[in-house]
C-alpha cells in the first residue's frame, strides 16, 4: 500500500508558488489568497515537512537545500496533474492518427470503398478495423474491442446509445430458376419453401419468426448462416429462398441475378441505428467519427442504399 503524502494535497500549489516566488505576498497573489493565509500555510508546510523551506537573507528569502531539491520535480508533477485533468483538446482530423473499430453488417461491405474515401479525405491518418455484427453487441461496445456499430436497433442493450439511420423493409430473394418465381408468391408457397436464415447469436427475437409466431405460422429453416452475403450466395445456387432487407441486398442480388418478391406477411420496418457506449460520449475523436458515419449511411439509405461504381 502506498504511504500517504506528508502534507495535505491541497497545499501542493501553495508550496509550488512559495518556492517559485520566494516571497509570501507574491505567492499569495498567484494562489488567490490573503498574505496572512499564505503565511499560515508556510508555517504548516514547515511543520509537516520538517524543514524551514524559505529562510531570510538580506531583504528577501532563499530556499533551503531540501526546498531547492523539490522545486523542479514538484513543478513537473503538478503540470502533469493539470494536463491529466484538463479538458481534451479539440480534435483535428487532418492531423490525427486515429485508430477505430466499426461493427458492420456484411451487406454494407460494398460501401466500404466509398466510406474509406470519404473518411480519408478529412482524416488521412485514419485506420479503420471492420468487425462482423456480434450477438452480444452491447457487451462488445462496452469494451475496447469495438468503438461503434451500425446494426438493427433491436440489438442495442439498455446501456447503449443510439442514433437512427433509417428503416429497412424486407423482401424475399430467390434464384431465377426457383419454382416460386412463377406466379404470385403466396403465404402458403412461401411457408412451404426452405428458408436460409441469418443468425448472429443475439438475444433479440428474429422479427420474421416473431411475426409468424404471432399469426400461428412457422417457416421451414433449411440453412442457418452467420451473414446475409453467404445466404444470398446459397440462394443463387439452390431451391431455397431468403428474406433480406431490400435496400441493402439490392446490389448483391443484382450481381447474382436473384429475383425479388414482396414479403407475404405484414412486417414492420426494421430500424437501423448507429450504436455506441456512453463511455465514448464526450470523446472528440469518437464524436467526429460518429458524425461522419451517421451522415454517410443516412445518405446511402436515402439514396436507395445502392453503392456507386466507378463508372456511375
Amino acid at each position: 500500500m502506498m504511504s500517504s503524502l506528508p502534507i495535505d494535497p491541497g497545499d501542493l500549489y501553495a508550496l509550488k508558488y512559495l518556492l517559485e516566488e520566494r516571497h509570501v505576498t507574491r505567492a499569495a497573489n498567484k494562489l488567490g489568497v490573503s498574505q496572512s493565509s499564505m503565511s499560515h500555510r508556510l508555517a504548516k508546510l514547515r511543520s509537516d515537512l520538517g524543514d524551514a523551506l524559505l529562510v531570510p537573507q538580506g531583504s528577501g528569502l532563499v530556499l533551503t537545500p531540501r526546498a531547492q531539491a523539490m522545486a523542479q520535480p514538484l513543478g513537473v508533477a503538478l503540470e502533469a496533474v493539470q494536463a491529466a485533468i484538463s479538458p481534451p483538446r479539440s480534435f483535428d482530423p487532418a492531423a490525427a492518427r486515429l485508430e477505430a473499430s466499426l461493427m458492420l453488417p456484411d451487406l454494407l461491405a460494398p460501401f466500404l470503398p466509398k466510406l474509406m474515401a470519404t473518411l480519408r479525405a478529412q482524416a488521412p491518418g485514419i485506420q479503420l478495423k471492420v468487425l462482423p455484427v456480434a450477438g452480444k453487441l452491447s457487451e462488445t461496445l462496452s469494451t475496447a474491442a469495438c468503438d461503434v456499430a451500425i446494426a438493427p436497433q433491436m440489438l442495442a442493450g439498455p446501456n447503449t446509445l443510439a442514433r437512427p439511420i433509417g428503416a429497412l423493409r424486407f423482401g424475399v430473394f430467390l434464384g431465377r430458376s426457383h419454382p416460386a418465381c412463377r406466379g404470385r408468391l403466396t403465404l402458403k408457397r412461401w411457408l412451404a419453401a426452405a428458408h436460409v436464415v441469418v443468425s448472429v447469436d443475439n438475444p433479440a427475437d428474429n422479427p420474421i419468426a416473431k411475426a409468424l409466431a404471432e399469426q400461428g405460422h412457422e417457416r421451414v429453416v433449411g440453412l442457418t448462416v452467420p451473414g446475409f452475403l453467404a445466404g444470398l450466395l446459397v440462394v443463387a445456387e439452390s431451391d431455397m429462398l431468403m428474406n433480406a432487407p431490400l435496400p441493402l441486398a439490392a446490389d448483391v442480388a443484382g450481381r447474382l441475378e436473384l429475383v425479388t418478391r414482396p414479403l407475404p406477411i405484414a412486417l414492420a420496418p426494421v430500424r437501423l441505428s448507429l450504436l455506441w457506449h456512453p463511455r465514448n460520449r464526450a470523446d472528440p475523436a469518437h464524436a467526429w467519427l460518429r458524425e461522419q458515419l451517421h451522415g454517410f449511411f443516412v445518405e446511402a439509405l436515402a439514396a436507395g442504399a445502392k453503392p456507386r461504381s466507378r463508372g456511375a
